[in-house]
């Protein structure tokens, strides 16, 4: 469902453990002063689309986005589920084309497309070089209708 514009699939596997309400609980205990965090600034959160695909942005605070199997203090890489739950806290996130987007080289935008008409979540999830979210959670969550 949606096409990769130059993000390297990769990870490892499990069963989504956490639902989409569970991150809202995430996002807000990594919202401290001077914490990471990550924020999607495309699309804007609530957004009606028109068409078949949307531009994905990606924008961190506090941490330096490189690519996976860096295992640095301070960095990450960003992966993004669709219409997807989260992981459990200590497993590493799996790809599953169109649900768990793994961004290896350290990309910070991603083009969804072959987008059919509804709703969408999406949540952008920060995870280590070895795709384990980062703790505490790194994320955020957007909500958008494409008709």
């Amino acid at each position: 469902m949606a096409a990769l514009l130059a993000a390297l699939g990769c990870g490892g596997g499990g069963d989504a453990g956490e639902s989409m309400d569970d991150a809202g609980m995430a996002e807000e205990a990594a919202m401290d002063e001077g914490a990471m965090a990550v924020h999607i600034t495309e699309p804007a959160d609530g957004s009606t689309v028109d068409g078949t695909s949307v531009r994905v942005v990606f924008e961190v605070d506090n941490l330096e986005v490189v690519e996976a199997g860096i295992m640095d203090p301070g960095t990450g890489h960003h992966h993004l589920l669709i219409n997807a739950d989260l992981t459990p806290a200590d497993q590493p996130i799996p790809a599953v084309e169109g649900s768990y987007v793994h961004f290896g080289l350290a990309q910070t935008e991603y083009e969804m497309t072959d987008l059919a008409p509804g709703d969408y979540t999406i949540i952008a999830v920060v995870a280590d070089g070895l795709h384990v979210p980062l703790q505490p959670w790194v994320i955020d969550t957007v909500r958008f209708t494409v008709r």
